[in-house]
């Protein structure tokens, strides 16, 4: 069995005769004798040796868990610092559906938000997929800059109930501008609950549109 010094990140490396007891010299490098507080990585499997000659052993990657809102809040600290916009403030908080939710205010968050959203998407999506790297599994994680997705959802519910009024009275198909997938999704929520349409998504993304037509004109196909 070996071990090493603890890294920058707090991993620390072990090694054992198999992966649980390779595991179990880790815990008790970092106080722990049970892993259900601790993140643990296989770096190696072992392997047995021919004619029982040679082979390796179990290696093994060990460090506390981290709280990975406030891992995640640190890395929009470092993307605001690293563009250079000063004087905001970042929040993190899980939601009572256990989504991680991260708020930045503070002025001229302009330039994270862009155009209709779309900078503020991109920077969630890269979120999402650095919570799996913090602890090896997947969480949504929603991210919102100066309240500008509840500022947008009600826009876009609103959108929805004139687009409803018009093809009521109409009886004609309306297609609306190209949107994100969450703005999409808000566009349909929106117009499950109006009477006499039903509404459809068309295209592919970028241009991927949402379009509303009288609800007896076909079956609804959703998103």
């Amino acid at each position: 069995m070996s071990q090493s010094e603890p890294d920058v990140s707090g991993w620390v490396e072990a090694t054992g005769r198999t992966v649980a007891e390779a595991t179990q010299v880790g815990l008790e490098l970092i106080g722990l004798q049970t892993p259900e507080g601790a993140e643990v990585e296989v770096l190696e499997e072992p392997q047995r040796g021919l004619l029982g000659l040679g082979g390796r052993s179990a290696k093994v990657r060990v460090r506390l868990k981290r709280d990975k809102a406030a891992a995640l809040a640190k890395t929009v600290r470092d993307i605001l610092s690293v563009l250079d916009i000063p004087g905001a403030e970042v929040t993190a908080r899980r939601d009572d559906d256990g989504y991680i939710r991260i708020d930045v205010n503070g002025p001229n968050l302009g330039i994270l938000i862009g155009r209709r959203g779309e900078t503020l998407d991109a920077l969630q999506y890269l979120l999402n997929l650095s919570s799996v790297r913090h602890t090896g599994f997947s969480e949504r994680v929603i991210l919102d800059v100066g309240g500008y997705r509840e500022r947008r959802r009600v826009v876009l519910e609103r959108l929805a109930g004139r687009i409803a009024e018009t093809v009521r009275r109409t009886r004609e198909e309306a297609v609306l501008e190209p949107m994100t997938p969450h703005e999409r999704k808000v566009i349909h929520m929106a117009l499950a609950a109006e009477e006499g349409v039903r509404s459809e998504s068309r295209g592919e993304d970028p241009f991927r549109r949402v379009v509303v037509s009288p609800s007896d004109k076909s079956q609804d196909e959703g998103e």
